[in-house]
């Protein structure tokens, strides 16, 4: 089928201010997860979040429908097969270190910043203005289209398990929330959650009383505390401890007088995906050495030497025993998002993500025997199986072709070990937004998406869509 590719490419270019005003409203609204309210499974920003959504797509004259605020869907025609595209609305939380509003959406050196603006908010726009394209340049399509929108990708994706409870999930698509080329293999995930009881208050010079670091497993904790008691060191003496340590270890620490026999002492490092750990610095690691070095203890002294001893700073579980990688999907990665003691309690929470020659439960067997001897536990608390659509399926196909003609590249597929709808639908890869070229910002402070590379992946999708809902690929 002749399609009039010059047609589309045009109408891409004439959406270009209005893409950009749109992806400055949805970045707006904060929707982060939060408690669930009736009808609102998650929260009331999300569910404003696809209030948005929908209103912008119904504007632009397409038929949307809202599945009980889990998520909701933008369809374009129909057929016996859909194209589907899977997007999401929700963000991770701020975090620390922004030099712009994180929901400001400023413009800045041909950027826009904000929390959502690549992850994924930015490019689910992307894909409605290529529909918008697709449209308007009248080409006809033998398979309906239709992108959804879910409100909990970040935290389970439970959105798209009552949305295929509701809908019938299309036949094959993309999720634009990923990188360039295209990805057709995503690593296995394993939450994995090590618990210790501690053992009372025994004595220690620097007792420490509370830790806290992180928020969700799948992010690199940038901040990092801990309570610690100072009866038998002064503040002075602590600080300058610290310090010695922090100036050896190359890190960021610091110490803050809270009074009456205690002290905080904390840790600073850069947030990042938990399934690139690599890429930051994990401040619960910082701050877990650093308390071992120094001595601190009590209670905790048996959780901290293990997480000093099988953690560290690695990221790749060498020392829980679990490190493994393949040819296909490369290495496996492990980031430590979660550290909580109370004074009783330890728990600490591993975001694993793992290549196809791993399973669970080799994982399970090889941590519990690392971790058991400290007397801590290890369980299980979520997880997926690895994702490989083979090269030779037509998305893969398709949408390489259309990335390589559009780019001039001779790209293949790759491995990621970042989870994506993709897991959600049959048939279906991560197809962009981030270009091979680029730093990914995705979950780190001063978020952004490059508004010359937002146009191209604009283009991109548009002719994706043209090429394969048309009936051009087989």
């Amino acid at each position: 089928m002749q399609i009039d590719f010059e047609k589309i490419d045009a109408r891409v270019r004439a959406m270009k201010e209005d893409l950009i005003r749109d992806v400055q409203r949805w970045v707006a609204v904060p929707s982060v997860k939060s408690e669930a309210r009736e009808d609102m499974p998650y929260g009331e920003e999300n569910a404003r979040m696809l209030d948005l959504a929908l209103e912008t797509a119904r504007s632009y004259g397409f038929e949307t429908r809202n599945i009980d605020y889990y998520a909701g869907d933008v369809s374009l025609g129909g057929g016996e097969q859909t194209m589907g595209m899977l997007a999401h609305l929700d963000v991770v939380p701020v975090g620390e270190g922004w030099t712009h509003a994180p929901f400001g959406g400023e413009i800045s050196d041909g950027k826009i910043f904000g929390r959502g603006t690549i992850d994924d908010k930015g490019p689910a726009l992307c894909a409605l203005y290529a529909m918008r394209a697709v449209r308007d340049a009248g080409v006809p399509l033998r398979d309906g289209v239709r992108l959804i929108f879910g409100c909990d990708e970040e935290t389970g994706m439970s959105d798209m398990i009552h949305y295929a409870a509701k809908v019938k999930m299309p036949d094959y698509g993309f999720s634009p929330d990923a990188y360039f080329p295209l990805i057709n293999i995503e690593k296995g995930g394993l939450n994995v959650e090590l618990t210790f009881h501690g053992a009372g208050e025994a004595d220690a010079e620097i007792p420490i009383y509370e830790i806290y670091a992180g928020e969700r497993p799948n992010v690199v904790p940038a901040f990092a505390k801990a309570i610690v008691g100072t009866r038998s060191v002064s503040t002075a003496e602590l600080e300058a401890r610290v310090a010695a340590h922090a100036e050896k270890a190359r890190q960021k620490l610091a110490v803050r007088d809270l009074g009456d026999g205690r002290a905080e002492i904390s840790a600073e490092g850069v947030l990042s995906h938990g399934s690139l750990p690599e890429l930051g610095v994990n401040a619960a690691g910082v701050l877990l050495i650093a308390l071992e070095a120094l001595g601190a203890g009590g209670g905790v002294k048996p959780a901290l030497r293990m997480m000093v001893e099988k953690l560290g700073m690695e990221p790749d579980g060498a020392s829980l025993g679990i490190q493994c990688e393949d040819a296909l999907s490369h290495n496996l990665s492990c980031n430590l998002g979660i550290v909580r003691w109370d004074g009783e309690d330890f728990s600490s929470t591993l975001d694993i993500r793992y290549p196809l020659c791993a399973s669970e439960g080799e994982l399970m067997a090889k941590i519990f025997a690392a971790v058991a001897p400290y007397g801590a536990q290890a369980r299980n608390i979520g997880g997926h199986t690895p994702l490989h659509v083979p090269a030779e399926h037509k998305i893969v196909r398709g949408l390489l072709k259309v990335y390589n003609e559009l780019t001039g590249e001779k790209a293949e597929p790759m491995a990621i070990g970042g989870g994506t709808y993709s897991r959600m639908m049959s048939n279906t890869v991560a197809f962009g937004a981030v270009f091979p070229d680029q730093e990914d910002c995705c979950h780190v402070a001063d978020e952004y998406i490059v508004i010359d590379r937002m146009m191209e992946a604009t283009r991109i999708y548009a002719h994706a869509i043209a090429e394969l809902a048309s009936g051009n690929i087989t």
